[in-house]
């Protein structure tokens, strides 16, 4: 075994350009970096960027059950949501200053993980990702990220390298339990369990490191139940100049699918709120529900998304560091979902594609599956000066999907119709290159300078739709710079400056949602018709990039424990996308260019002991979130355009205050803690309808643990946890006139022994 780990890594380092290593003490392992993406990770005084950082111990202290957008709400201007409602497992969002998660850049070992089509994060395919963390930064603000998905509201960055340099092994389980309903029965709701080895270093080179865990749960709502596996492995090889690591992980799961939300109304009260509606129409005063339809048990989800990683940074001399990372992704997996409108024209049934039919299909059931594969390679060299540092890189990576809809079940059907017969299917694709570099320039001891450029490519693919033949290539090619400055004013105090420009181009659905195709979604591009027949010109899409120019001041004290800073910024967007308020099947905003619109705001935070074993740490952000100039097109008769403007209206989504209190007691072995967290009311479209508005909320959360000694270096930790404190009906957020709501009063209890 032994030899064939080392064989192994001598052809790794052999295609990494290593020369032959020498076997070194056990102190060796602290001389190489265990962050292996220093380069997007922010440091204190240096660099001229508003980030918040999440601590191992932080991680260790907070993390149970939930999933990550629910573990960093805490930070400034942070808000999340979960369609289950219990925010342990399913699908959970988190927004930054209002943005939500496409348009934030998420990466893992600086991997990014947005989705190269949709732009979206599905926390759900590496879930218990926490539990492998060593250190977690959120950065605030434009350009945020030098590579991967463009950063508008700003990024979230994982540093999944967990190698511990002494042994163990670690079981972990917590059950949640949930309050319904008036009577207040409590019933049991999730189960975790998860067990983690740590090889600690073998034959003062290697560490290997596995975590494999289960997460059941039956959500808040009906029918939201998952079914989540996960594993991390992991080997690490460590050479006098040289760090390789390897890791696999992933999650592979089921769930009850749960994506709409439900009327505002419905919130107050404690049986409706739990229900899981696929379609409804309310009246005009939206107080009552015309047609609803349930979702059916059958309606359900099933996906696994692998990663692989290959990291290797390689330390070519005392000033010198070259960093490589390979990673391929590979998600498939289908969902099953009611579609009550479906008929023979929509499935493409009749003589017209070779499948007579007498009559339309009843209780249709659809399967809509998906494969994804991405190969990637994020090569960086960083130069140490003696007046600072210099970091040039480069992204490659490729995207390829397809898509396909079949009937899964339905009655009065044809006869004798090939159950396997796809009625849409076409490929996606994007290819995605990146060039930049990064300057931090010490002008003397007090004084930083940051300089960044970006030149990046990327280009949208769809091919081979069935039916339709549809086909298209559209490239963006974006330059984005960055400057700043940081200033010590003494060992205590320092102040930064970051002015930014970024661009994001519009999601593939955007260009054309050909998996709505079937139900009448057209290309968004510019088109003609002749002889009765469109014809679309697919070098000329209707829907343009975002375009954004970020200004950043911020100043910092930092003494010991104590903390607080204070950040203004102002957000200048061309072209922003903003949503309708019209929503597509899958529940998704349509979406729209905004001519001008703007986000200014500022941010507060600060953290003191106070006394005898008590400590507190709070944030606030106020901002101002508004459409400048934008008008919605809403019909055309007889060649006249009927529009709406929605100038002056506050941007969807972006609430104007927020704020967290979190108090902490320790003493000894054992830790108390509440947090409260506060979220302003903020509209769910951009027509400044209050009827279409997310109420302001207050929701607090106390968790107790304490650790005991076993002896021989074992160790008990045992938690419990009361979630929604004081038993609040809210929704946490909004899409139209769909609303999520948060779980009633429920608890956690688990415990950790460490072996």
């Amino acid at each position: 075994m032994r030899l064939f780990i080392n064989l192994t890594f001598a052809v790794l380092a052999l295609v990494l350009g290593a020369s032959a290593q020498e076997k070194i003490d056990r102190d060796t392992v602290y001389t190489m970096s265990p962050v292996t993406t220093t380069a997007i990770y922010a440091m204190p005084r240096i660099s001229p960027v508003t980030f918040s950082n999440v601590s191992r111990t932080d991680i260790q202290t907070q993390y149970s059950t939930q999933d990550v957008p629910a573990l960093l709400s805490e930070l400034p201007s942070v808000t999340f949501y979960s369609e289950n409602g219990n925010a342990a497992g399913g699908y959970s969002y988190m927004t930054i200053r209002g943005f939500d998660q496409r348009r934030l850049s998420v990466m893992v070992n600086g991997v990014p993980q947005n989705d190269p089509e949709d732009q979206n994060v599905y926390w759900i395919d590496f879930p218990d990702l926490l539990g492998s963390t060593a250190a977690l930064q959120v950065q605030r603000g434009a350009g945020s990220a030098f590579y991967g998905p463009p950063a508008i509201g700003g990024s979230v960055n994982l540093i999944a390298i967990p190698f511990q340099s002494k042994p163990g092994v670690t079981i972990e389980s917590s059950t949640g339990f949930q309050e319904y309903g008036s009577s207040n029965t409590v019933a049991l709701s999730t189960e975790k369990y998860s067990t983690t080895f740590n090889s600690g270093l073998v034959d003062n080179r290697y560490m290997f490191y596995g975590r494999l865990g289960n997460l059941s749960t039956d959500g808040y709502r009906d029918k939201s139940w998952d079914d989540i596996n996960s594993y991390f492995f992991g080997v690490e090889r460590i050479d006098q100049t040289m760090v390789t690591r390897i890791h696999l992980y992933g999650g592979p799961f089921t769930d009850g699918l749960v994506y709409n939300g439900l009327p505002k109304f419905y919130n107050s009260n404690l049986n409706l709120r739990r229900t899981n509606i696929s379609y409804y129409e309310l009246n005009t005063a939206q107080d009552s529900v015309t047609t609803a339809y349930l979702r059916r048990p059958q309606e359900a989800e099933q996906f696994s998304q692998p990663h692989f990683e290959l990291l290797n940074d390689w330390k070519l001399t005392p000033t010198i560091k070259l960093n490589n990372t390979f990673f391929y992704i590979q998600g498939d997996g289908y969902y099953d979902y009611a579609d009550q409108w479906a008929d023979t024209s929509t499935l493409r049934l009749g003589s017209a594609y070779g499948i007579p039919a007498t009559g339309n299909p009843a209780n249709v059931l659809i399967r809509a599956y998906v494969g994804n594969k991405q190969w990637g390679w994020l090569p960086r060299l960083e130069i140490d000066q003696e007046n600072g540092s210099l970091t040039v890189g480069a992204e490659i990576r490729i995207h390829r999907s397809v898509h396909w809809g079949k009937i899964s079940y339905a009655e009065q059907l044809p006869a004798d119709m090939d159950p396997e017969y796809r009625f849409y299917q076409y490929n996606g694709g994007k290819d995605i290159v990146s060039l930049y570099g990064h300057d931090l320039l010490k002008l003397d001891d007090k004084t930083t300078l940051m300089a960044d450029i970006q030149f990046a490519y990327s280009r949208y693919l769809l091919y081979d739709e069935k039916f339709l033949d549809n086909s298209f290539s559209v490239p963006y090619f974006f330059v984005n710079p960055r400057f700043g400055f940081n200033y010590n004013a003494d060992d205590r105090v320092n102040v930064y400056a970051d002015l930014a420009y970024t661009s994001r181009e519009p999601r593939l659905g955007d260009l054309y949602p050909a998996d709505e195709a079937y139900y009448g979604s057209t290309p968004n591009f510019a088109a003609d018709t002749v002889n009765g027949v469109v014809r679309y010109n697919f070098s000329k899409p209707l829907v343009k990039p975002e375009h954004l120019l970020d200004f950043e001041l911020g100043c910092v004290f930092q003494d010991g424990h104590n903390q607080a800073s204070v950040n203004f910024y102002w957000m200048e967007f061309n072209d922003e996308l903003v949503k309708t308020g019209q929503l597509d099947v899958f529940g998704n905003p349509v979406l729209i260019n905004a001519d001008r619109s703007r986000h200014v705001g500022v941010e507060v935070q600060g953290q003191t002991d106070i006394a005898y074993g008590f400590s507190v740490n709070a944030n606030a952000a106020i901002s101002y979130n508004r459409i400048i100039h934008c008008s919605v097109i809403d019909s055309t008769s007889n060649g006249i355009t009927y529009r709406h403007a929605l100038d002056g209206n506050p941007t969807a989504g972006a609430p104007d205050y927020t704020a967290n209190l979190h108090l902490s007691y320790s003493s000894g072995n054992s830790i108390a803690s509440l947090n409260a967290k506060y979220v302003g009311s903020f509209y769910t479209d951009n027509t400044k309808n209050d009827l279409l508005k997310n109420d302001a909320y207050i929701v607090c959360d106390l968790s107790l643990q304490h650790t005991l000694g076993l002896g021989n270096g074992m160790r008990l930790k045992v938690r419990a946890e009361v979630r929604n404190l004081f038993d609040n009906l809210y929704t946490m957020y909004g899409e139209g006139d769909q609303f999520f709501p948060a779980a009633e009063r429920n608890y956690v209890i688990g415990f950790s022994l460490q072996i």
